[in-house]
């Protein structure tokens, strides 16, 4: 018995649920960029780390908000803040115009991470494209740009 929504048997030839493999998709990709993070020198970097360090601004973010595009409490998301300014890629600070908020400052550590992880996604988004050939990869980008709440979509900007 599965246990991924449904009840039934997947012997039965029936398809993965498109959310199942989305989030097999998605795994991958972060299993991947960490792990060539760590060998380009970030060994201390784990998938949590990178997961809020992409919900992270340029400059400063207010740590309420990165925890609202999470979808998550501040409290959740304070443990691995601690851990990014512990390994110096960013830094925390009071907010001095919003009582009880924090400021996420990225330096210049956190910004060199933020250049590396965007290149090694595009050598990634390359390889799926080699992969499941151009047509499909240029298919699959147009499919998921198309009103999913991500801010490119409702901006018109297309993810590089």
């Amino acid at each position: 018995m599965s246990t991924k929504l449904t009840t039934i048997d997947a012997r039965e030839g029936l398809p993965e649920p498109l959310t199942v493999l989305l989030e097999a998709a998605s795994q991958s990709v972060l299993r991947t960029l960490t792990a060539r993070l760590r060998a380009r020198g970030y060994e201390a970097i784990t998938e949590p780390h990178l997961v809020l360090f992409g919900n992270l601004d340029c400059g400063a973010t207010h740590a309420a908000q990165i925890a609202q595009r999470m979808r998550v409490s501040r409290q959740a998301i304070s443990k691995t803040l601690g851990e990014l300014q512990g390994l110096g890629f960013l830094r925390l600070e009071d907010d001095p115009d919003r009582r009880n908020q924090k400021l996420v400052v990225m330096i210049e550590r956190g910004m060199q991470l933020a250049l590396e992880a965007r290149g090694e996604l595009r050598r990634i988004e390359a390889e799926i494209s080699d992969r499941i050939g151009a047509d499909a990869m240029e298919a699959l980008r147009l499919a998921l740009e198309k009103g999913w709440g991500t801010g490119s979509s409702q901006t018109g900007k297309t993810a590089s």
